[in-house]
């Protein structure tokens, strides 16, 4: 489930295994929205699924003082907004997972991090700050932002290895943790995704897959074909021509005594 405010483009995603559970998502989200900017969640513009026209949630609006828009059956131009920010974050998530080819099982955390890159990084319509900016007041930092789906190296914290044991785990860079400092990464020993700030990414590519992006730009020179010759040929080639060339000469001017017939007449 997304949101996106209006103004800002600042953008909420919730992931929720039923439509029932849309409700219980917008509560959470509009007492996070009045706590963060002290002011009165006013409008909500939706489509006409089921989950926005229930009772329940119609009431809970009523009682709030809560405006709802909602868009022509079959027109979803109308609530564009989210329609074209929904396609940007699906194909944004679809191109880092094909990119990396990771499996399709990692598609939340391919969108959890697309939402939060663009909320750092994209620039709002018609404006030079991006939706984070105008959110908080500040700009982002994407000093500590890496490469989706990197190789990278987890610190052990769990147990006591031993004197020459690994003190690191192989994983796959996910995302971002979004309730602490941490960055999420996906731990091939313990077979789960973990968060952990004590990482360490490879961002640099293989020398393997450099190689082949590079053979990927190289343009063979063709060699020159030799060509064959007949003796004949070349014999005729090396001996001079005596035979001389015709020459044609052509005098602009005549004296006027080798002028026959009237000049102003022409030829």
């Amino acid at each position: 489930m997304l949101f996106v405010d209006d103004y800002t483009r600042m953008m909420w995603i919730y992931f929720i295994k039923y439509k029932s559970e849309t409700f219980e998502c917008f509560k959470n989200l509009k007492a996070l929205i009045e706590n963060e900017k002290d002011s009165k969640f006013k409008c909500l513009r939706t489509d006409r699924g089921g989950e926005f026209t229930s009772n329940e949630f119609s009431e809970f609006c009523n009682i709030h003082g809560i405006k709802r828009e909602f868009s022509a059956a079959r027109t979803p131009q109308q609530n564009g907004v989210v329609e074209r920010r929904n396609r940007t974050v699906q194909e944004m998530a679809r191109t880092m997972l094909l990119a990396t080819d990771l499996q399709p099982k990692f598609w939340k955390e391919a969108v959890g991090t697309a939402v939060y890159t663009l909320n750092q990084t994209q620039l709002r319509p018609n404006c030079d700050k991006t939706p984070y900016e105008l959110w908080k007041g500040r700009p982002a930092s994407v000093k500590y932002f890496k490469i989706f789906g990197s190789k990278c190296y987890i610190k052990i914290n769990d147990g006591s290895p031993g004197k020459f044991d690994s003190r690191v785990d192989e994983g796959i860079f996910l995302g971002y943790s979004p309730r602490s400092k941490a960055y999420k990464c996906y731990n091939f020993r313990l077979k789960k995704i973990v968060e952990s700030i004590d990482v360490k990414v490879d961002e640099d590519l293989p020398e393997k897959e450099i190689e082949e992006q590079e053979d990927d730009f190289l343009i063979e020179e063709e060699e020159p074909k030799e060509e064959e010759i007949d003796d004949e040929e070349e014999e005729e080639e090396r001996e001079p021509s005596h035979t001389p060339s015709k020459m044609k000469y052509v005098e602009r001017y005549h004296p006027e005594e080798q002028i026959i017939g009237d000049r102003d007449e022409g030829v």
